[in-house]
């Protein structure tokens, strides 16, 4: 644990699942580096629950690369009774033939053998990470609202009000992990390139006749695409996380109905592969747009998770790609450690952008095209949605690729 006050090695700011996730990487993988966790919010009881918006009621779709993550740091155990495993996954565009499935490889590693990952409530998520970081020599300050920040060439001076009045802390790295629109990118000057998709993502926690026997849906409507994740039973009943990406009208009007006929558009909508929708949950909606920092990383300064980019939910990748970021800082420090580097030296932290610019490129970019594609109207667009669906089916190395990048094994 270290003093407020003193200098430490890494101050990460925000403590929302892409914070605590790093927090939790550094301290195993950097067991020499100081660390403290700041978050602008009252932090709840960890053995209650996490009053922090990114634990809400929501679904986190964990790919297989990240489920091996999280063993490697020892929390498979308390996450899997929580999480429902997705063993399948069917893609298929509403009013045409063409689909296409995706089946986990059993031979993969014995833990996940016939999983393409996972299914977690965040509300399930966030008491996990934070029961393990209690046992861990992190420090974690909260509430703290950061209001100062000072870059030098030692490091970054960091000031705040806390319940307790005035805070300060230096340290060699600063980690800005508060979230999309980040107050913080903003004192610093860091731009983003935007994108407003004009589109809300309507979510809701349905209740299905028959079990979803570990099968995830995406299907493309004509209001857009359409998320159905399998979720652990509950008092008996089987349940299934909905994400139904709409337009900013068609979402308006979805939201203002009463639940059954809700539950009676996405039936019409989705279909019957899933059986029975029998009712639905509390309806929420969130407005979505592309963000991407043009910088990610200066010297002694890193973004992470939303602040650093902020994607389309179509493929479910935005906390996997997070999560692989952290992985890679935190070994990218490590390795950085054993030679005596500062962790926030700019060759180490230009080492971990140059190794995480693809993937972020690949996943970026598939986030951002498909919804356009499967939205664009007219013949060819849908004959281009059937080529390339129907080129999955047929071309068995095309397809172990797509699986290998969704399922985020390019640790």
């Amino acid at each position: 644990m270290v003093k407020l006050g003193s200098r430490i090695d890494v101050a990460i700011v925000g403590g929302g699942m892409a914070g605590a996730s790093l927090a939790l990487l550094l301290a195993k993988f950097c067991p020499n580096l100081s660390v403290a966790l700041l978050e602008q919010r009252p932090l709840m009881d960890p053995g209650a629950s996490i009053a922090l918006p990114s634990f809400d009621t929501r679904a986190t779709a964990l790919a297989a690369g990240s489920l091996q993550l999280f063993d490697e740091l020892g929390l498979w155990p308390q996450l899997k009774p929580y999480c429902a495993p997705i063993s399948r996954v069917r893609v298929s565009d509403r009013g045409r033939a063409a689909g296409v499935a995706f089946t986990a490889d059993k031979q993969r590693r014995a833990s996940f053998a016939g999983m393409l990952g996972a299914v977690i409530e965040n509300a399930a998520l966030g008491p996990v990470l934070y029961r393990a970081l209690a046992r861990l020599p992190v420090t974690l300050v909260s509430p703290a609202q950061v209001e100062r920040v000072r870059v030098c060439d030692q490091g970054v001076d960091l000031g705040w009000q806390g319940e307790d009045g005035p805070g300060c802390l230096a340290a060699r790295l600063l980690v800005v992990a508060d979230g999309v629109d980040s107050p913080l990118c903003r004192q610093l000057g860091i731009e983003t390139e935007r994108v407003e998709y004009r589109q809300r993502a309507l979510v809701a926690t349905l209740a299905t006749q028959r079990d979803h026997g570990g099968v995830a849906y995406e299907r493309f409507t004509d209001r857009g695409p359409m998320a159905m994740l399998p979720l652990p039973r509950r008092d008996g009943s089987h349940r299934m996380a909905l994400v139904w990406t709409c337009p900013e009208e068609d979402a308006g009007e979805l939201q203002a109905l009463a639940p059954a006929a809700f539950v009676q558009r996405v039936q019409s909508a989705f279909g019957w592969r899933a059986g029975r929708i029998l009712r639905s949950g509390e309806l929420q909606g969130y407005p979505l747009s592309l963000h991407v920092a043009w910088e990610q990383w200066r010297r002694n300064l890193v973004l992470l998770g939303n602040c650093a980019h902020f994607l389309h939910p179509v493929a479910g990748q935005g906390f996997n790609l997070t999560l692989r970021d952290s992985y890679h800082l935190a070994t990218t420090l490590a390795a950085g450690c054993c030679t005596g580097e500062s962790p926030g030296q700019l060759n180490l932290l230009e080492e971990y952008g140059r190794a995480r610019r693809l993937d972020q490129q690949l996943t970026i970019g598939f986030s951002d095209r498909v919804p356009a594609l499967f939205a664009a109207p007219g013949l060819l667009a849908g004959g281009l949605r059937q080529a390339g669906l129907l080129g999955l089916n047929l071309a068995p190395s095309l397809r172990a690729s797509f699986i290998g990048q969704a399922a985020g094994f390019g640790l």
